[in-house]
């Protein structure tokens, strides 16, 4: 039995007004906890029979993202279809400063194909109000796609909807945010296939250890981690099986970043020539 929403009635209101605007509608459905309340919702109003969810792998969903799209399949009212798509060619594969717009275009619009053969006008994605204080550049994409966000348009945050879904009992590791592993690679750092299930392997490693949320990022020849600094401790106490772990990942130097967890680590505007010369 579900336990009751404290998420405030005007915004659950709104939320439901918003898709009652809709006979029917897709969900891009990506493994996580807001699409996956989003997904729920709109079964509730509209009738399982009137939503279609897809869940787009591509080679930048790894394998702790695949444990979230099994996890909340279990848990979701209506099957996920699983859509694969390689986006590992043309200009992403190289990885331009653009690539979150160049892949959200490409997902989204393969989304627009489905919804297109099955009848259906509206598609929506898991996007709170949260997202619109960090930097989204995919966003545009969606705008010009005409991809609709009814969880930010209802004023709804991520942070709500954890809260809500913890009290239902939804494990810890699935409340966390999980992201592309594109983001792993610092801008113009071709992608290979091979470096980023190495990466995504890693996480996952970490994450079944009861380190999360994290984030490994891509260093020649190694990889540099990123967690909470409460959690360093226990990221020293797994030393040997780090190290053992990474190097049959073909990853050979190991650190660890002191400066914590960051959102956007590559997304720093670059320093011009004179704030270089100066040292600004």
């Amino acid at each position: 039995m579900r336990a009751p929403s404290r998420l405030p009635r005007t915004k659950t209101a709104r939320l439901r007004a918003l898709l009652k605007r809709h006979d029917r509608v897709l969900v891009g459905f990506s493994g996580g906890k807001d699409s996956f309340y989003l997904l729920r919702e709109a079964a509730a109003v509209l009738g399982p029979g009137h939503v279609a969810a897809i869940h787009v792998a591509t080679p930048f969903t790894g394998a702790g993202a695949r444990a979230r799209v099994a996890y909340f399949r279990e848990k979701a009212p209506l099957p996920v279809r699983r859509l694969r798509l390689d986006l590992l060619r043309g200009r992403l594969r190289r990885n331009p400063r653009d690539r979150c717009y160049l892949c959200k275009r490409l997902m989204f619009r393969a989304l627009k194909r489905e919804a297109r053969r099955l009848g259906i006008v509206a598609v929506l994605d898991g996007s709170t109000l949260s997202d619109q204080a960090e930097h989204r550049p995919g966003r545009r994409a969606m705008d010009e796609l005409g991809i609709l966000s009814p969880l930010r348009d209802a004023g709804i945050t991520s942070a709500e909807i954890a809260g809500d879904l913890a009290r239902e009992g939804i494990e810890p590791f699935y409340l966390t945010s999980s992201t592309c592993l594109a983001t792993r690679f610092p801008y113009g750092e071709p992608l290979h296939r091979s470096r980023i299930v190495a990466i995504g392997r890693v996480e996952r490693f970490l994450a079944e250890k009861g380190i999360f949320p994290l984030r490994v990022r891509h260093i020649p020849g190694g990889v540099r981690i990123e967690a909470g600094t409460e959690r360093i401790r226990d990221l020293l106490a797994l030393r040997e099986d780090l190290l053992a772990y990474c190097r049959g990942q073909g990853l050979e130097f190991v650190t660890l970043d002191l400066g914590g967890l960051r959102k956007g680590a590559w997304d720093k505007p670059k320093r011009t020539s004179k704030e270089r010369k100066t040292g600004n």
